[in-house]
């Protein structure tokens, strides 16, 4: 017996806002392996959720000091990409452009929701991508032009 799905009050259902910031060293970007759902195991940008009442780049500021020792130069608003993972999951990401302004671009990350942090190179990114980096990957978008 199939076992009904239950589709949200499209009226009183809203989409999350995801911050999502690229974070640059010597050409690459920095890049985690997933380790929740949606979509456990792809490749990610370091992100979060914004939270309530919190600006954007109040947000990027709180990513970023997940990293710590590092300093990173203005993050810049580049893009955004309108997420729907199912007929119940729906999401906006805004991704934000920073360089890491150190030879050595790594420290300590405090972030549970990823493992096997490393440097890519966005031509040759590794597969599988979470849905939001797949979709800016396909919009065009390329990080070393901003």
């Amino acid at each position: 017996m199939a076992i009904p799905v239950e589709t949200p009050d499209k009226e009183n259902a809203n989409p999350r806002i995801g911050i999502a910031v690229i974070i640059m060293q010597a050409g690459k970007l920095l890049l985690g392996r997933r380790l929740n759902q949606p979509m456990q195991g792809s490749w990610q940008l370091p992100g979060g959720w914004l939270g309530f009442a919190e600006d954007p780049e109040q947000a990027v500021a709180r990513l970023l000091s997940g990293f710590k020792g590092l300093d990173f130069s203005r993050a810049q608003f580049v893009a955004y990409s309108n997420n729907l993972f199912d007929e119940r999951s729906h999401s906006v990401s805004l991704y934000f452009l920073t360089d890491c302004r150190a030879d050595k671009c790594w420290g300590a990350v405090e972030n549970s929701d990823c493992s096997d942090w490393c440097w890519e190179n966005w031509d040759e990114l590794p597969q599988p991508l979470f849905l939001p980096l797949q979709k800016l990957k396909e919009s065009g978008f390329n990080p070393r032009l901003g």
